[in-house]
């Protein structure tokens, strides 16, 4: 299950809720080109020996069970029913003796750290925007239990995508206002890859790797323009951002 077909064939025959539904629906091409991503990188492709941890358990959590079977698959977030925020269907199975609850706003306070089993591999894909703490302490934080040549792979929105900056040109603020429900703000910030590196610089984690894509899926026929023009354009104009640390 790694392309983005395969992805819905599965999920939404299980998918109960609007939400959800919704949110697979966009994120399945994220999904695919994520899980790609991370399984070029195995030497062991069935994941033998891995310990993994993905920050913000959801349905990448389940794909990567299901794509790396002999790892070890830990998660970190709010408490369960917190943490589904909508994306989390019952159906998908955690094993709670690897979950661990932390929330990362709290990394800006070292003695509040949990301290997880050394990690191969670190996932956080659309997280940080949700998160009001600086990503500096939340990279220090995921580096103190990040293995001597793990990798970290940050997902995030691109905050200077080719739309939000013709939003702003013309006067339209590309932003929502944070939301009221405190368990499901919304975004606080989002980040440009410049800003990722030198964050991660500050934290002492090296940006080794990046790439910067459309890989949303687009209902309005806006949104497939703007993919399709971006395409033709300097890659900085695209939606999303794919950035991969290491410790320095």
């Amino acid at each position: 299950m790694r392309t983005t077909a395969e992805i819905l064939d599965y999920y939404l025959p299980l998918v109960k809720d609007s939400e959800s539904r919704e949110y697979i629906t966009v994120h399945a091409k994220r999904f695919s080109y994520l899980i790609q991503f991370i399984l070029e990188g195995c030497e062991e492709k069935s994941g033998e020996g891995m310990k993994i941890m993905d920050i913000g358990p959801g349905f990448f959590t389940d794909i990567l069970s299901k794509n790396l079977p002999r790892a070890e698959i830990y998660t970190m977030g709010f408490a369960h029913p917190e943490s589904r925020g909508g994306h989390f269907p019952e159906f998908i199975e955690i094993e709670e003796e690897r979950f661990i609850q932390f929330d990362l706003n709290l990394s800006e306070d070292e003695d509040k750290w949990v301290k997880p089993k050394e990690m191969d591999l670190v996932v956080m894909g659309e997280v940080l925007e949700h998160l009001h703490t600086s990503p500096v302490h939340i990279f220090s934080f995921v580096k103190s239990f990040l293995k001597k040549d793990g990798k970290f792979i940050v997902g995030t929105p691109n905050a200077v995508a080719l739309e939000k900056r013709l939003a702003l040109l013309f006067g339209k603020n590309p932003y929502e206002l944070i939301r009221l429900d405190k368990n499901n703000p919304g975004h606080f910030r989002e980040y440009t890859i410049g800003e990722l590196r030198e964050m991660g610089k500050e934290a002492g984690l090296k940006l080794v790797e990046h790439e910067t894509k459309n890989y949303f899926t687009r209902f309005k026929t806006k949104g497939k323009v703007f993919d399709s023009f971006t395409n033709m354009l300097p890659v900085s104009f695209r939606t999303g951002i794919n950035a991969v640390f290491m410790r320095n």
